[in-house]
């Protein structure tokens, strides 16, 4: 589903699965609205903002994709709410190369690598989730990366809950972060 150019629309209750590339991509000021679709088992990442993408995505099953769950670059701003991001074989959320989006009450868990990669000027807002069982730390913050962290239950994964490094700047604030199996 390769959404582009302005455009908009609604897309609901439908499965995208196997394919070669995203499942779904959004770029140049699109902005669609896509609630209950099941992406999963790509051999790319699950849904793809970029470019300046927007959309609104709500109560998405994300699973089993080859690279990150759900990924924003270059200006891309999507709103993600009530999303179940998880059996990523790399990543959950990944934001870089000054992505943007707001990820507020989605359970994101048991993803191979981190629950959420913020890098490389970016700047997400994310709120609200549950982000646990990772396979290595719950968000992870490097490059120059931002964001606003905050009101998160992040647990049970094996490495940091979260950690930041390389001349990263977020603001973290009112998480619960907890039994994990490294440090805090």
């Amino acid at each position: 589903l390769y959404v582009t150019d302005y455009a908009q629309g609604t897309y609901e209750d439908n499965e995208i699965s196997r394919n070669a590339l995203a499942g779904i991509w959004v770029k140049n000021y699109a902005n669609p609205i896509m609630r209950r679709n099941h992406i999963h088992h790509g051999r790319d990442v699950g849904i793809f903002t970029f470019d300046n993408g927007l959309g609104y995505f709500e109560g998405n099953d994300i699973h089993n994709n080859r690279i990150a769950g759900f990924e924003v670059k270059a200006g891309a701003n999507p709103t993600v709410v009530h999303c179940e991001i998880h059996h990523g074989q790399t990543g959950g959320i990944y934001v870089h190369e000054n992505g943007l989006g707001q990820f507020i009450d989605n359970k994101i868990h048991s993803n191979n690598f981190a629950g959420v990669w913020i890098t490389s000027n970016s700047n997400p807002t994310i709120r609200r989730n549950e982000i646990y069982n990772g396979h290595q730390g719950g968000v992870y913050i490097f490059g120059e990366g931002r964001g606003l962290i905050e009101h998160n239950n992040i647990y049970g994964n094996a490495l940091a809950g979260i950690q930041i490094r390389t001349n990263s700047d977020p603001i973290v604030r009112h998480n619960k972060i907890h039994h994990g199996q490294h440090g805090g």
